[in-house]
């Protein structure tokens, strides 16, 4: 810990026993504080979590808190500011704790503002919203807009994009349901029969 640090940490341990009071001052005060005792390790770091970033909407799982038990906080917050954190995010009251490389981004809370469900502010321009489901925060494919979802007061949901699979599919395959079977592979004379899946009760 820097030294300029060591010496406030006294006022910091004070202010942090009062750090439910912080919200009552001043907007930039508050911040300058919280930034403080953030720096000092004595309250935690929050962020908004942010699994995708698409060409205008942020795909996201909700707010969070970055866990770092063997970094340093004034480190920690200096790679969060500079878009290079690695470490854990326990993600809002879940306790769920995943690593940071399975999001996109990790926003400071004060850096990015909703505007309603579906609407937010950040880094100077308008999103549109995506939540992205709790099913979904551990999903390492491409997410998608679930298809005719209204962004005007309905929030937008996430969902896997699967038409990579459904553009792969074979269409000359053998139809679900359909089976060959070849017996006597290998013999002379051996045939295939074609036909459908049946039980043997049926």
């Amino acid at each position: 810990m820097p030294a300029g640090l060591k010496r406030l940490r006294p006022f910091g341990l004070a202010l942090a026993h009062h750090a439910h009071d912080v919200a009552g001052l001043p907007g930039r005060c508050a911040l300058a504080v919280k930034g403080c005792l953030q720096r000092a390790g004595l309250m935690p770091i929050p962020v908004w979590v942010v699994k995708q970033v698409d060409g205008d909407i942020l795909h996201l799982c909700g707010s969070g808190t970055l866990y770092h038990p063997r970094q340093r906080s004034w480190r920690v917050l200096n790679a969060l500011r500079q878009h290079r954190y690695q470490g854990g995010v326990r993600l809002g009251s879940t306790g769920i704790v995943l690593n940071s490389r399975l999001f996109a981004a990790l926003i400071p809370l004060d850096e990015l503002t909703l505007k309603g469900p579906t609407r937010g502010r950040w880094q100077g321009r308008e999103w549109r919203i995506a939540r992205v489901p709790q099913h979904r925060w551990q999903y390492e494919g491409r997410l998608m807009v679930q298809a005719g979802a209204n962004d005007e007061g309905e929030p937008l949901i996430s969902s896997e994009d699967v038409s990579r699979i459904r553009d792969q599919v074979d269409p000359q395959a053998t139809p679900p349901g359909m089976a060959i079977f070849q017996p006597g592979s290998g013999r002379t004379g051996s045939h295939s029969i074609r036909g459908p899946i049946r039980r043997r009760d049926s």
